[in-house]
């Protein structure tokens, strides 16, 4: 189990340096391929100095006060066990004593989910386009060939995924540190042209804007977010690389360098207001763009590459927690137990990013509905770090409203100016997130249905088997695994096996996997056994929601603890439960129309219990269930 303490270990810090420059910062350090273009397009601003004095002002103050400030040196320090992300954020609120609102979290993280599903599909898109689009600036020859290239480069991104992120990963760090360090260049060699911009970095300015611009400069914050495109990723990769190395690497390097380019952006606009085309490719020698283009392009596909990635987690962490229904998942690495292949996501992925290159074309349209779902996930982490401060940090409501009220407020800024843009282009975010947000309602609706409706037999465990041992005297060779959720219940499989078969096992184990709302269980509280009576043992395991259940390695614990040998024959009996539309005036009926049909067809396809735990298929007996929806 990786925890933050052990990245920060004395001699671990620069190596978790290195690698989180190649993996955490590769969304937000492929911005100024497009941020810059998209606040005078967005805005309809015209090319002025006082407007670019002011966008350059909002970048610097928007850099430092939401990923420095709020991320790197506030939001980093809340972690739950070591992993970050609003969902783990969510999660952690959950288990706060909130009286009256302990739901809300949980809601919250739901929101969170969806919408950073809607950033995965939107993140390679506007990525990679804002990469190719360089090539307008070697020939117009390419203008009707940037969207038919960006799909061929989405295709073979998404291809590739099955082979793990280690297949690219030796190449993350390298590219990356030579990719901040072009940005850094960049932008020296065009503010040594121009050094008065460096005053842009007066707040001033950015003041100034909004006086000369009122509507429209308050529009322009919905582009203005796009330097920040990437902040919920130094949250979401805190438990791989730690507080400490995304620190020091965001300060002393990322921050820099991005600073920067903007600002060299800003001062080639002063000198050739024209560049506004494309400022990021003309700061460079013409004989140079083709270079910068393919050095562009692999930077944008290592920052797709750590988003896509981070899905996968995202979506193994709601199965686990049983927010979406078993999919067949492939763990990547052997090294690393956080790296999954979930391969009806990278399709669903691959198809909706492409649709949405297809359907935009180019980066100043989709910034537009890019821009929504990354202010509203930035508002999400606010209000649940609210959570935790006055519930958890015992702050008071005073000391939390004059601490974050400034936060809340350029939240709430950046939503309102992405919200107003939901005609324009943002109800493309809106609607992906509306679907993911959909499916796990529906998802977990149906599952408390049949939960309901399963009901356990009131007599205790043990009176029943007492009673059973009465009634049928006889038992059968071997032992039988049964697995159950709590240990005084009677499992479903069990009473229906004795109910037909009229015997017992000679051993019985009951076993129940639990998974918790925190992301590991360390070895010593994993596995915990009782013997209930002779040959009677209940197990029960605890796995974090990024840990894999493998019921072997579960036998295996309880062999070396003497419960189970090796040669004994073990049968393990399952329950299968089988959804049904219920009768349309039936109590049961929780469902209705497509809910309903979504529903059975999610349930239906689910990865069977069998082949999610590993088990060994000729030594499973399966109990189908049916209940309502």
């Amino acid at each position: 189990m990786m925890k933050e303490e052990e990245h920060n270990q004395k001699g671990a810090v620069w190596p978790l340096l290195l690698a989180s420059i190649g993996v955490v910062f590769g969304d937000i350090g492929t911005s100024p391929l497009y941020a810059m273009k998209s606040c005078f397009v967005i805005g309809y601003l015209g090319v002025t100095p006082l407007n670019v004095f002011g966008i350059c002002s909002l970048f610097a103050w928007t850099l430092f006060l939401v990923v420095s400030v709020k991320y790197v040196y506030i939001v980093l320090k809340v972690n739950n066990q070591g992993e970050g992300g609003l969902f783990a954020l969510s999660l952690l609120c959950s288990r706060l004593n909130i009286k009256g609102f302990k739901k809300i979290p949980l809601l919250l993280g739901t929101i969170g989910v969806a919408l950073f599903f809607s950033d995965g599909i939107l993140t390679p898109a506007i990525s990679v386009l804002g990469a190719l689009e360089g090539l307008h600036t070697i020939t117009s020859q390419f203008d009707n060939h940037i969207v038919a290239l960006s799909v061929i480069v989405l295709t073979i991104l998404f291809f590739f995924q099955k082979r793990g992120t280690s297949f690219i990963g030796s190449f993350f760090g390298p590219v990356m540190i030579l990719w901040f360090s072009v940005l850094a260049l960049l932008g020296i060699g065009s503010i040594l042209q121009t050094p008065s911009i460096v005053k842009a970095l007066n707040p001033y300015y950015a003041l100034l804007f909004f006086a000369s611009n009122q509507w429209t400069g308050f529009l322009t914050m919905g582009a203005v977010i796009l330097v920040v495109t990437g902040a919920e990723a130094l949250y979401a990769d805190l438990g791989h690389f730690g507080r400490k190395p995304i620190q020091y690497a965001w300060t002393f390097f990322v921050f820099p360098a991005l600073l920067l380019n903007y600002l060299g952006q800003g001062a080639l606009l002063l000198r050739t207001p024209g560049a506004i085309s494309n400022p990021f490719y003309l700061m460079v020698p013409h004989f140079f763009i083709l270079p910068l283009i393919l050095l562009a392009t692999v930077a944008t596909v290592i920052a797709s590459q750590a988003v896509i990635s981070g899905m996968f987690s995202v979506s193994w962490q709601t199965i686990m927690l049983n927010y979406l229904p078993r999919m067949n998942v492939i763990y990547t690495s052997r090294s690393q137990i956080g790296q999954v292949y979930v391969p009806i996501v990278n399709l669903v992925m691959y198809i909706l990013t492409i649709l949405t290159v297809f359907f935009f074309k180019s980066t100043e349209a989709l910034s537009v509905a890019y821009g929504l779902s990354i202010a509203s996930c930035m508002l999400l982490t606010t209000i649940l770090i609210i959570i935790m401060a006055h519930f958890d940090w015992k702050w008071s409501r005073l000391h939390v409203t004059l601490f974050f009220a400034p936060m809340l407020l350029l939240d709430f800024v950046f939503f309102s100016t992405n919200v107003v843009k939901i005609i324009e282009g943002a109800w493309f975010t809106l609607l992906i997130s509306m679907a993911v947000f959909y499916l796990i309602r529906v998802w977990r609706t149906g599952q408390h249905a049949k939960d309901v409706q399963q009901q356990f037999k009131e007599m205790h465990l043990l009176d029943f088997l007492k009673e059973c041992r009465e009634r049928y005297p006889q038992t059968l060779p071997g032992t039988a695994v049964y697995l159950t959720r709590w240990i005084d219940r009677v499992p479903k499989a069990l009473e229906i096996h004795v109910e037909h078969n009229k015997f017992l096992h000679e051993k019985n184990i009951f076993i129940s996997i639990g998974a918790h709302s925190k992301p590991w269980v360390s070895f010593q509280k994993k596995y915990w056994a009782q013997q209930l009576e002779p040959n009677t043992y209940h197990i029960e395991a605890h796995y974090g929601f990024k840990e894999i259940p493998d019921l072997n390695k579960v036998i295996h614990w309880a062999e070396k603890e003497g419960i189970l040998s090796k040669e004994e024959a073990l049968s393990f009996y399952i329950t299968r439960a089988t959804p049904k539309a219920a009768p349309r005036a039936s109590h049961t009926n929780v469902l209705t129309g497509f809910s309903e049909r979504l529903y059975l067809f999610l349930a239906n396809n689910a990865l069977p219990a069998t082949e999610f735990f590993k088990l060994p298929i000729q030594s499973v007996v399966e109990v189908v269930l049916r209940y309502e929806v």
